[in-house]
């Protein structure tokens, strides 16, 4: 028997695992904890007089999180006076700093490794060790050559995902310039993906300074040229970024290839579900973080421009979503999901109902974006809040009190602008027939979420309350199932 929540017995066995797709280099203690990883975090910790230490792996660093624990209590050579903690299994995502799980061993500093969306937190102190992944420079530099027709007499953005930082070391220097000297661009600007400096090389030399803007970041004229996996952050960076062209340079399969991610299709697929979510009558805010600065700002901001609207909201707070967690939430219409810059797009047709970003909730709510297309795409709701470089002001007098759906052809009703003639027309009416006619125009609406599942014709098991006899206590069970202690 199989259902929209499970799949037969028999695909586990018949299931193929698709690997060619999926390689990525194995992970081994070399990589992630080195000397300068080692030393980065000894002198960090010693300097700041830290007692305990947080240190949070992804699932694919855990076989080697034992051995680092313990290499940091052989270094410090106090196991009495510093302790340290392994988080894993993070509540959201791997890439965001766990502070409330660190909270519960009331720690004060933490070490996060591998890959990191560096959203900016409130609570602890963090460090972010990232590993060093190789790269043949030989076989890079026989692509960087296939580039010149491309790339001459032109700006070029040379963006190093996270693990090829080093690159950027004073020891590799040197080949590096005689590398990007072969596109004989005007310009070739070095970017580390984990933001802590850039490099540019104008006429063969190349200065590295610290962390800031480039001049040329939004110029639609220049070829960025991403080093590094096909992954979410190759994603969203090439959506965040205005470029004429976008190459992708995978270190580890040293194979290249030019990539266009705003194709037509992703963009009318966006744009639908920007319109079901004008359309819901009720929208769910997935809060997918607790530790990124300003999501409260964020959630306080939809709610705003839902209610000018006529829509309810409800917040949710799941960990990572899938299709089985979404779906217990039937009366919602559309999800949104409010996380770090990281998230994924989620496109699956196994969800119930469709799941926009803030930015795309944004453009559904806000009138100021109406008939306005973006410059880019922006993947962090911290753009879209005063100061942001992205943010319209929302003035709720602008919203249109009725428009035409797009997808349904059918005028819209949005909130309750313009309706002062239909409340005079019900004034004669009675105080039931009153409340009956307004709860279809949402004019009224409870405050008590808990009445939506009145209706549902399962609800679990019956309580029987008051109609039972207490139950007397007993002694529990105790020990292991293989051997209780009293048997």
């Amino acid at each position: 028997m199989t259902s929209a929540f499970s799949s037969p017995d028999a695909a586990v066995l018949e299931r193929e695992a698709d690997l060619a797709d999926n390689e990525a280099p194995e992970v081994t203690i070399d990589l992630i904890w080195g000397e300068d990883q080692s030393k980065k975090c000894m002198e960090w910790i010693r300097a700041n007089k830290y007692k305990r230490v947080c240190l949070q792996f992804p699932d694919s660093y855990l076989k080697c999180s034992e051995a680092i624990a313990s290499s940091i209590k052989d270094q410090l050579g106090e196991p009495d006076d510093v302790k340290t903690f392994i988080l894993a299994d993070t509540s959201y995502g791997s890439c965001c700093v766990d502070e409330i799980a660190a909270a519960h061993v009331d720690a004060d500093s933490l070490v996060h490794f591998g890959n990191a969306c560096r959203s900016k937190v409130c609570r602890l102190p963090v460090l972010y060790c990232f590993p060093q992944l190789h790269t043949d420079l030989s076989k890079f530099n026989e692509y960087v050559k296939s580039l010149v027709e491309h790339t001459e007499e032109k700006n070029v953005t040379v963006y190093l995902d996270i693990g090829y930082h080093q690159l950027l070391s004073d020891s590799l220097e040197q080949q590096l310039v005689g590398i990007f000297q072969q596109l004989k661009a005007k310009q070739v600007d070095i970017i580390s993906y984990c933001g802590d400096k850039h490099a540019a090389i104008t006429e063969g030399k190349i200065s590295i300074t610290a962390e800031g803007e480039l001049a040329n970041e939004m110029d639609p004229s220049r070829l960025c040229l991403f080093v590094g996996g096909d992954n979410q952050r190759f994603f969203n960076l090439s959506l965040t970024t205005k470029a004429a062209k976008w190459f992708i340079y995978d270190t580890y399969k040293a194979v290249g290839s030019e990539k266009n991610p705003l194709t037509a299709n992703y963009i009318r697929r966006r744009y639908f579900y920007i319109e079901k979510c004008k359309d819901a009558q009720m929208l769910g805010l997935v809060v997918a973080t607790l530790t990124s600065n300003g999501y409260l700002d964020v959630v306080k901001r939809l709610q705003t421009m839902a209610k000018a609207r006529g829509i309810k909201t409800q917040i949710i707070s799941v960990g990572r979503i899938n299709p089985a967690k979404l779906a217990n939430f039937l009366e919602i219409d559309c999800f949104v999901l409010i996380g770090c810059p990281f998230n994924n797009m989620f496109e699956s047709k196994e969800f119930y109902k469709p799941i926009v970003s803030v930015f795309e909730a944004e453009m559904a709510l806000n009138p100021a974006w109406h008939m306005r297309y973006p410059e880019s795409y922006v993947t962090d709701f911290m753009d879209l809040l005063p100061a942001g470089r992205c943010f319209l002001e929302f003035n709720a007098n602008d919203v249109n009190p009725e428009d035409v759906s797009l997808l349904t052809g059918r005028l819209r009703s949005n909130g309750t602008n313009g309706n002062c003639v239909e409340t005079a027309n019900l004034s004669a009416l009675s105080e039931q027939q009153q409340s009956v006619a307004t709860q279809a125009r949402m004019e009224m609406m409870t405050t008590n979420t808990g009445l939506t599942f009145e209706d549902r014709t399962w609800r679990g098991l019956n309580p029987a309350l008051g109609q039972t006899e207490p139950a007397k206590l007993e002694k529990g069970l105790s020990g292991i199932p293989i051997r209780y202690t009293h048997d």
